[in-house]
C-alpha cells in the first residue's frame, strides 16, 4: 500500500488506487489519512466536512460517505482499512506506507547528521525528503480544516527547505541553489531565513564574480 498527501492525495492498494468522485467522500478520506493510526470521532469527521455549519443529518452523512469509502477500498485490496472504533473511525498503517510519515523520518535523519557535523550526508538526507513533494498537500480539496492541515503541512516543508538550504551554503554549494532559494524568498516574503539566506548567496556570487580570472 502506498498514501501520498504530500500533494494531491492518493491511496492505492496492490489491485490498484482508489477513486472517489464525491467532495465529502474525499474529505473525510483525507482527515482519516492526516491522522492515520489514530481514532478520528464523527465529529471531527463533521466539522472537516461542513465548518461550523452542518446539517442535522450530517452524522448519518459521515457514515453513508465512510460505507462508500470500503466499498471502493475493497476492489484496490484494502478491504480491511478503514476500521469502526468507538467514537470514530481508524485507518492503521505501516511505518513506510504514508509519504508524510518518511518525510518525517527523512528529516530527523537530516537534523541527527547535521548536530554529528555530517553535513554531506545531512544534505542527502533533507533532499530525499523534500524529493516527496508532489505538490501542494490536498490539492483540488477545500474547507477550513483541510485548509489548516495543508498550512501544517507547507510549513514543514518550508522548515526543511531552509534546513537544506543551510547546509549547501556551509558547504559552499550555495551557488546550486540560488535559483530555487530565490523562487522560495519570492513566494514566501514573510520568511525571514529564507531572505537571509539569499542574502547570503547573493553576497558569495557576487565575490565569486569578482574575483580575477587567470589563465
Amino acid at each position: 500500500m502506498k498514501i501520498s498527501i504530500l500533494g494531491p492525495c492518493e491511496l492505492r492498494g496492490p489491485h490498484g488506487s482508489v477513486r472517489l468522485k464525491a467532495r465529502r467522500q474525499q474529505i473525510v478520506l483525507a482527515t482519516l489519512l492526516w491522522h492515520a493510526n489514530r481514532v478520528v470521532p464523527v465529529p471531527a469527521l463533521i466539522d472537516a466536512v461542513w465548518g461550523s455549519a452542518p446539517p442535522a443529518s450530517a452524522r448519518t452523512q459521515i457514515h453513508i460517505c465512510v460505507s462508500e469509502i470500503r466499498r471502493r477500498l475493497a476492489p484496490a485490496g484494502l478491504p480491511g482499512l478503514l476500521e469502526t472504533i468507538p467514537p470514530g473511525y481508524c485507518i492503521r498503517i505501516g511505518a513506510d506506507e504514508l509519504d508524510l510519515h518518511v518525510f518525517d523520518r527523512w528529516a530527523a535523519q537530516g537534523r541527527a547528521m547535521r548536530a554529528r557535523g555530517h553535513l554531506d550526508e545531512a544534505s542527502g538526507c533533507f533532499a530525499e525528503a523534500l524529493r516527496l513533494w508532489r505538490g501542494a498537500p490536498f490539492a483540488g480539496l477545500s474547507g477550513e480544516r483541510i485548509t489548516w492541515m495543508a498550512e501544517r503541512l507547507a510549513v514543514r516543508r518550508l522548515d526543511v527547505t531552509e534546513e537544506y538550504f543551510d547546509i549547501r551554503i556551509r558547504l559552499g554549494r550555495g551557488a546550486e541553489i540560488l535559483t530555487a532559494l530565490t523562487a522560495m524568498a519570492e513566494q514566501y516574503p514573510s520568511r525571514e531565513r529564507l531572505r537571509s539566506q539569499l542574502r547570503t548567496v547573493s553576497q558569495q556570487a557576487r565575490r565569486y564574480q569578482a574575483l580575477p580570472r587567470t589563465g
